[in-house]
C-alpha cells in the first residue's frame, strides 16, 4: 500500500491532536517552506524563447492603453508569445494598433527533428519521434500541453505561464487583421455603378477614330 502525502499529513495531524499540540511549531513550518523554495526552480528574470534553438531573450510587447502588472513578452525571431500573471487580462494589443507578430498565420505543427508532419498523438509520420515538451521560458521546467479554442498550447505548471507559437495567440483571441487608415477609407461599393470594362474600351476607341462625334 502506497502512503500519499495526504495520508502522512493526516497521520501527523492526528498525532498532534492526541498529544495536545494541534498547532505545528512555527520554526518547523518555515523550515518546510525554505526546503520547498530551495527545490523549486527559480524563474529567470529575463525569459528566453523556448522554441528558438539558441533561446534568445524575449522582448516586452509594447502597449500603451492596456496597462498590466506583468508584461506580455514575445520573441522577435519566431513571433511566439509568453503570457504570465495578468498580462492578458485586458486583451492582447491596444485597439487599432498593428504589429507583425499579430499578423502571422498559424504554422503547421512539425517534428523538431526532421520537420515532418505530426500525427494526432504528436508523433512524426516520417521519423516516428515524439514531439518533445518545450521548456518554460522562465524556470526551464518542461511545460504541459493543453487545448484551448481548438489550439494546442504549452503551459508551465510552476510559473502558470502560457506559451503561444506563431499565430496561436491570434487564433485563440480571434484577433482581426490590422486595417490601416488608407484601407479603412476605401469604399468597397464605389465601383458598383461603373460600366463594364468593354464599354469603357469601346468608348475610348470611338473617341480616337471619330473625334468629331459629340459624345
Amino acid at each position: 500500500m502506497t502512503t500519499t502525502a495526504d495520508d502522512r499529513w493526516l497521520a501527523d495531524a492526528r498525532a498532534r491532536a492526541a498529544s495536545g499540540t494541534w498547532e505545528r511549531d512555527t520554526d518547523a513550518i518555515f523550515a518546510d517552506l525554505r526546503r520547498y523554495a530551495a527545490r523549486r526552480p527559480q524563474p529567470d528574470p529575463q525569459p528566453r524563447c523556448p522554441y528558438c534553438a539558441d533561446r534568445p531573450e524575449m522582448s516586452a510587447f509594447r502597449r500603451f492603453e492596456l496597462q498590466t502588472i506583468d508584461p506580455l513578452r514575445f520573441c522577435t525571431r519566431c513571433y511566439g508569445f509568453w503570457a504570465v500573471g495578468d498580462s492578458l487580462s485586458r486583451g492582447v494589443a491596444d485597439p487599432g494598433s498593428g504589429h507583425p507578430a499579430l499578423e502571422q498565420a498559424m504554422a503547421p505543427r512539425r517534428c523538431r527533428a526532421c520537420h515532418g508532419r505530426l500525427k494526432p498523438d504528436d508523433t512524426c509520420r516520417s521519423c516516428g519521434k515524439s514531439l518533445p515538451a518545450l521548456n518554460c521560458p522562465a524556470c526551464g521546467s518542461p511545460m504541459e500541453r493543453f487545448e484551448k479554442q481548438g489550439v494546442v498550447l504549452d503551459q508551465c505548471a510552476l510559473c502558470r505561464g502560457t506559451w503561444f507559437d506563431i499565430g496561436e495567440i491570434v487564433a485563440v483571441y480571434q484577433l482581426a487583421p490590422h486595417q490601416g487608415l488608407a484601407a479603412s477609407t476605401v469604399d468597397e461599393h464605389a465601383t458598383d455603378d461603373e460600366p463594364p470594362a468593354w464599354v469603357i474600351a469601346l468608348h475610348l476607341i470611338s473617341r480616337m477614330v471619330f473625334p468629331f462625334l459629340p459624345f
